[in-house]
């Protein structure tokens, strides 16, 4: 009776630790980064052959005219989690934003994208300026992670000093990310964005400085330099402090050299990651 009951103790114990084993393995997202591109060129396409994207030339009279809005976003988030949770809880929201655009050896359109986030449950979505400044664009739009693509309605408010703009997609019941700024510098920073294709690549990092564009068109306006990696394709893409709550957005890098000689530049010693804050973003929601 004695060993009978003993071995129901060992047999529950296993089925026990086989159940919670079973909650702890998380399910492997595997990103198919060629399936993500057909699928953004084939949906805009059609999106566009059905007459139900906005005409290019609108988008860009709108997003030359630098309005700005009023607009509400979700509180911020305060318990801090950790990366692979930032992902989880992140990703429905951060698009692939781009356009349509046809070459000149063929007669198919191709998809340029980038990258961008959403930031309200009726559609507004934030991208960078120069992601929106494309006269070869035929339709803008943006796929999300499920694979749902939702055309641009219209710019709604945009910064070219700022390289930002906000956008409104076609469509209801979004999942918003949250928006934070001030986050003090040396505090971790996750990126989740798509260098050259490769979508939904996370990256992680620190905030390295707070500084001031120092010439061009954006001269004088905020950046954040991270150390978090991004490459061309991420323009747009949202960087999480370790809440999960937007501090940034992925704008350009730039190279440093030890030296250049006859414009041949050679010995890269390091590569600036710039971003901007999510204070332009509420600044132009009139949150700020």
């Amino acid at each position: 009776m004695l060993q009978m009951l003993k071995l129901v103790s060992i047999t529950l114990l296993i089925i026990a630790h086989s159940t919670i084993c079973a909650f702890c393995i998380e399910e492997v997202l595997t990103i198919n980064d060629l399936k993500i591109k057909m699928e953004f060129e084939r949906k805009l396409t059609a999106l566009k052959n059905q007459n139900k994207t906005s005409n290019p030339t609108d988008i860009s009279n709108q997003l030359d005219a630098q309005y700005k809005i009023s607009a509400k976003t979700i509180e911020p988030k305060k318990k801090r989690i950790q990366t692979s949770e930032i992902y989880r809880a992140a990703k429905t929201g951060v698009l692939c934003l781009g356009n349509i655009y046809k070459c000149d050896k063929c007669p198919n359109w191709h998809g340029n994208i980038a990258g961008g986030f959403v930031i309200s449950k009726d559609g507004l979505a934030v991208t960078n300026f120069h992601v929106m400044k494309n006269e070869k664009a035929g339709a803008f739009g943006a796929l999300n992670i499920d694979g749902e693509i939702f055309s641009i309605e219209k710019v709604v408010a945009s910064s070219e000093k700022d390289d930002l703009a906000i956008v409104k997609l076609k469509g209801e019941n979004f999942d918003p990310l949250p928006l934070k700024s001030n986050s003090p510098v040396g505090s971790e920073v996750t990126v989740i964005s798509h260098p050259e294709g490769r979508f939904y690549t996370v990256s992680k990092g620190i905030i390295s400085r707070y500084y001031l564009q120092r010439s061009g068109k954006e001269k004088g306006s905020p950046r954040i330099a991270i150390t978090a990696d991004f490459a061309k394709g991420s323009s747009g893409s949202p960087v999480f402090d370790n809440t999960g709550s937007v501090i940034g957005v992925v704008a350009s890098t730039n190279s440093i050299y030890y030296n250049k000689t006859e414009g041949i530049q050679r010995n890269l010693q390091m590569v600036v990651k710039s971003c901007i804050p999510t204070s332009s973003i509420l600044a132009l929601l009139n949150e700020e």
